[in-house]
């Protein structure tokens, strides 16, 4: 099995009219095509004002408006999936992953068809010139991890390291982090970093993450969207 993970924008369509098509139109059809394990993330947030200054990163332009992934049991097959995608948004660029679950969601466990409760945080990661893709990836998940575990309120945090990249025009997105947050995050720092109520910690924190993230991040090479989370799938978490 391969999980595929499709960067999508929308044209047309509002955010709402995507997901209503999604989950009652193109979720069935993908199922019958044999996908597994269905997730949407759409970027349906309308008003940002007042957001974190990571939902400003953006280097591609315009930026995704979501992701699709699914479970397939080879990416060779994956034409009659893409048809179906190409009749539901504007552009898709896809990509084969290794998903690595650092922290399962179980304080909030989805419900299948259900929008998750908070927001999700997906962030595309490209590769520095400065790096190495094996430096880099050392970096991201010894060094990094630890410290995203350790600042962050995050409460699901899951890399997806791309192995082959499936569309021609896709942009050199080399890693897709998906992290769940209470809503509060969105726009209190404080909460995004574990330390509401108390400014020293949330400095501490913040100061901890960016030194960790300019290790292994150009921030000219990065794109964060805040999202809703759609799980179509009751299978259970990885545990430890």
């Amino acid at each position: 099995m391969e999980k595929l993970l499709y960067a999508f924008w929308r044209g047309a369509p509002g955010a709402a009219e995507l997901t209503r098509r999604f989950l009652s139109e193109l979720a069935p059809a993908l199922r019958a095509r044999g996908a597994e394990r269905l997730q949407l993330n759409v970027a349906d947030f309308s008003d940002l004002s007042g957001a974190l200054v990571n939902f400003t990163l953006h280097s591609t332009r315009p930026p995704p408006d979501g992701i699709v992934s699914f479970w397939l049991s080879s990416a060779y097959h994956r034409a009659p999936a893409e048809q179906l995608l190409a009749s539901w948004c504007a552009r898709f660029a896809g990509y084969a992953v290794a998903e690595s679950t650092i922290l399962a969601n179980v304080r909030h466990p989805p419900t299948p068809g259900e929008r998750t409760a908070g927001f999700s945080q997906v962030t595309f990661l490209q590769v520095p010139p400065r790096l190495t893709s094996e430096a880099w990836r050392r970096v991201w998940f010894e060094e990094h991890t630890p410290v995203g575990l350790e600042t962050q309120a995050n409460f699901f945090y899951i890399h997806n390291v791309v192995t082959t990249v499936l569309s021609a025009d896709a942009p050199p997105f080399r890693g897709i982090v998906e992290e769940g947050f209470a809503l509060e995050a969105l726009r209190d720092s404080q909460a995004f970093y574990n330390a509401r109520g108390d400014e020293a910690r949330h400095q501490q924190h913040l100061a901890r993450m960016m030194a960790s993230c300019a290790k292994f991040i150009d921030f000219d090479r990065i794109d964060v969207i805040a999202t809703s989370e759609y799980r179509l799938h009751g299978g259970h978490e990885p545990a430890l």
